[in-house]
């Protein structure tokens, strides 16, 4: 049984001789096969033979220096502890480094490279799927789709594959917004921070929603978020919505004010939407059905409080991946918290159920103890009344979903 190449948008027939040159490794002529690496997409994407959902991907590296080896970081499949898994192989005599991983049909996920120098210690290497890793991944340069580039530092490669949904809004999104975009620096939880409003190019007399998004910095600064906002309007996917950007000042000042805190959700709901309406009373308001504040991680725990703290102003609550682990307590928390373990935000959270307000969770699949917390947490606000509704996406802790589960968040609107 053998597997069918899928993704050659030029050369379906190279694809399978790369692909068998890189098993065999015979007859291999080195030059030749990084020319037909050109004409097919990378990473190599093949069916499985009798698994219809599931796909082998291959990754191609190309370095000629003396190395120890080659990783490669694929969010929540290759990080964390399971560093071994992103290891690659050299080919002998050639400057050819690949790796081949199966994974589901669906997935889609941010990846980068990473060279190890010749005498790195077993604990360095250990450390590369972690946050405080000593090296810097570099994007693939084979890979011709669009990559993002969450933190403004280094750019990460996008592998989607044929099942994973589709992101039309973010695929052509102009640079450069159509619409009104005003900056200003209020006092928000307790600092001066920089606070933008957007507002999209439509007729004054449609009705505008409000989304609030956290970590505005990465949002507005990187990822493109006022682009695919524009597309989302211009294409009918969701009704004209204006945006409110709340900037983080830095890692500490984020870990500060996001999560199960109250300040910045209070901040929000009555100084900073009732000012906007103030400023723009031209406008038609959609109002509070519409009035959605979205957070990712930390800010997922926040757009939780948000359903609890300021339910008359906010209708619609956007959380993607939240932090369940968070407490108050800080030295009480568990780094090893499993799916077995209390979590103080669902517990906070059905302690005062948020009637009227729709929750929107949602989860990479490949997040560990998250999934069974959101799947329970789901489950428990049904059965309070409340209009809860849970996406799983085949992915991990990662940009690269969570930018299409906000258009779709919207879009069920």
């Amino acid at each position: 049984m053998s597997n069918i190449p899928l993704f050659s948008p030029h050369d379906t027939a190279a694809a399978a001789r790369l692909i068998k040159q890189l098993v065999t490794q015979t007859s291999l002529d080195i030059t030749q096969f990084w020319h037909d690496v050109e004409s097919v997409g990378v990473p190599l994407v093949t069916e499985v033979s009798g698994k219809r959902d599931e796909r082998e991907v291959t990754f191609l590296w190309r370095s000629s220096k003396s190395l120890l080896g080659v990783y490669v970081f694929l969010n929540r499949v290759t990080d964390k502890i399971n560093v071994p898994m992103g290891l690659m192989t050299h080919i002998p005599s050639s400057d050819i480094w690949t790796l081949t991983l199966r994974l589901p049909a669906t997935y889609r996920g941010t990846y980068t490279f990473t060279e190890i120098p010749l005498g790195t210690s077993p604990e360095v290497v250990a450390r590369l799927g972690g946050r405080f890793t000593p090296f810097v991944g570099q994007p693939d340069p084979l890979n011709k789709a669009c990559g993002i580039n969450v933190r403004g530092v280094a750019e990460e490669s996008i592998l989607a594959l044929d099942k994973a949904p589709e992101q039309p809004e973010w695929a052509g999104a102009p640079l450069t917004p159509r619409g009104l975009l005003v900056t200003s620096y209020p006092a928000v939880a307790g600092h001066k921070r920089r606070v933008r409003l957007y507002v999209p190019d439509v007729a004054g007399t449609e009705p505008l929603g409000l989304l609030v998004l956290l970590d505005a910095e990465k949002w507005f600064d990187h990822v493109g978020v006022l682009g695919a906002i524009d597309v989302a309007i211009n294409n009918g996917r969701i009704g004209p919505m204006a945006v409110l950007g709340i900037d983080n000042l830095d890692e500490s000042d984020r870990t500060a004010i996001l999560g199960g805190q109250s300040e910045l959700v209070l901040d929000i709901a009555e100084r900073l939407v009732p000012q906007i309406m103030a400023d723009y009373p031209d406008r038609v308001w959609a109002g509070r059905s519409k009035t959605v504040l979205c957070g990712q991680s930390l800010g997922g725990v926040t757009a939780l409080m948000a359903a609890t703290h300021a339910p008359d102003i906010f209708g619609t609550v956007l959380s993607h991946s939240p932090s369940m682990w968070w407490m108050p307590q800080r030295s009480k928390r568990d780094l090893s918290f499993s799916e077995n373990d209390a979590s103080w935000v669902s517990e906070h959270l059905l302690s005062a159920p948020p009637k009227g307000v729709h929750v929107r969770l949602c989860v990479g699949s490949l997040e560990g103890s998250t999934v069974p917390h959101l799947e329970q947490l789901h489950q428990r606000l049904r059965a309070a009344g409340i209009d809860s509704h849970l996406s799983v996406y085949t992915g991990g802790h990662d940009f690269a979903w969570w930018r299409g589960a906000l258009i779709d968040g919207l879009s069920a609107l």
